[in-house]
């Protein structure tokens, strides 16, 4: 066989082999995606639900803490900030902003 012939033939073959690899990377792409979907979903399920009733326990042991310290007007101003008279008005997605609110009170 020809140099030349030789030379294409490999071509071919380096041509077919690069084919081979992309099609798998393309299969273990799609496979890491269903992978990393389905860590995922895990992972949502396996996270704890929220207790409300902790939470509001947690912000009214901050805001009491505060309020003995002297701060009552601050913990009356940051209720008002969030849209509330007395802490049972505050939304409870608000639970977690106002507790970091009250707890950087005076600093």
């Amino acid at each position: 066989m020809s140099h030349t012939k030789e030379y294409v033939e490999n071509l071919r073959e380096i041509h077919e082999a690069i084919v081979r690899l992309e099609d798998a990377t393309w299969a273990l792409n799609e496979t890491l995606a269903r992978i990393d979907t389905e860590d995922q979903q895990q992972y949502i399920q396996d996270m704890p639900k929220r207790n409300v009733k902790a939470d509001l326990a947690a912000v009214r042991g901050m805001l009491a803490k505060q309020a003995s310290k002297g701060l009552t007007k601050e913990v009356k101003d940051l209720l008002k900030k969030f849209g509330a008279e007395k802490l049972s008005d505050v939304n409870p997605e608000d639970y977690e902003d106002l507790y970091y609110s009250a707890e950087s009170l005076g600093k």
